[in-house]
């Protein structure tokens, strides 16, 4: 007879949450019946998903978690919507995702419906004291994929991590508690290639770069690409660029195509072949704490985003 496991009993053996548990239920990648509210789940079923995600006779390896980091020092480029964007994306492949606010204004938190203000601990004491599990600061999504949020607090990290050791890599121990419950961890960088943007690069396997079809918001690119160069030198010799991703495309214009051409002749290969298109449905879904894809699906950035998260889950 097939025993019947708890919630608990289950994510013990998978080694993740009881919350990753119920949306693996939610999901249908597993089968369970509800029993007051806990729910009651087969053995057989838990054991079937175990070898779905375990390696094969053919030694094919379980894909590992992919850490991106979505970084441009110049502000309004696009930052937080395409992490937003692109993790929801990829929840929607199925995977499961984690978003990382790493800026103190706490604008991806706030995009994702999260009461920042009543918030009794965020990012910022995670980052401070490696004794804090980090667990019970995650909070789950409307669109289905969890955060790990800021608060104002976090501007003070930049300072306060000036005296601890090895300072750059702080955030790459925070995250390797966290990597084995995700196939994706998105980090959402602040607008400055300061401690907490170093910190979100060197824990980094590749960078997303989302850059404004503007002039201006191209000067800092070359910039941008020197502090990689470092990274990749001092901190990170893995570290990849997935791409870089040209937001706010007015194809209206001459000067957005002039642009946009340009960055395909200077970086050829590295510039994803579609835009975001500059739209006001994008800045009206984040008051409603939802993406792209749950305020309207239909919409061509819905569709620009699905592609690109597809690229991004791809590698």
């Amino acid at each position: 007879m097939d025993r019947m496991l708890s919630t608990q009993e289950v994510a013990n053996r998978l080694a993740v949450d009881a919350k990753t548990v119920r949306r693996y239920l939610r999901q249908g990648k597993l089968s369970g019946s509800r029993i007051g509210r806990d729910y009651r789940i087969p053995e057989s079923a838990v054991a079937s998903l175990l070898r779905r995600t375990s390696p094969t006779a053919a030694g094919t390896a379980v894909p590992s978690c992919v850490v991106t980091a979505v970084v441009n020092q110049k502000g309004g480029v696009g930052k937080t919507t395409s992490t937003f964007n692109t993790a929801v994306g990829l929840h929607k492949l199925g995977r499961r995702v984690l978003m990382v606010d790493l800026d103190p204004q706490a604008s991806l938190s706030v995009s994702a419906g999260i009461p920042v203000a009543h918030l009794k601990a965020s990012v910022y004491q995670a980052l401070l004291d490696e004794a804090v599990d980090p667990l019970p600061i995650i909070r789950e999504t409307l669109s289905g994929v969890d955060i790990l949020p800021a608060t104002i607090d976090l501007a003070a990290a930049e300072v306060e991590l000036v005296n601890v050791t090895l300072r750059e890599l702080v955030l790459r121990d925070l995250l390797a508690k966290l990597r084995p419950r995700y196939d994706h961890i998105v980090i959402d960088c602040p607008p400055s290639l300061g401690l907490l943007t170093i910190n979100a690069l060197a824990a980094a396997d590749q960078v997303l770069i989302p850059l404004e079809c503007e002039y201006l918001a191209t000067r800092g690119l070359t910039l941008l690409m020197q502090t990689l160069d470092k990274v990749r030198s001092r901190l990170n010799r893995d570290l990849r660029i997935a791409g870089i991703l040209p937001t706010m495309f007015d194809g209206r214009t001459t000067h957005a195509k002039e642009i946009l051409g340009e960055l395909r002749t200077a970086f050829p290969g590295q510039v994803f072949e579609e835009p975001i298109k500059l739209s006001v449905r994008v800045k009206e879904a984040p008051a409603a704490g939802l993406s792209i894809f749950d305020y309207d699906p239909n919409h061509d950035v819905a569709r620009a985003y699905a592609r690109l998260a597809q690229e991004v889950d791809r590698g």
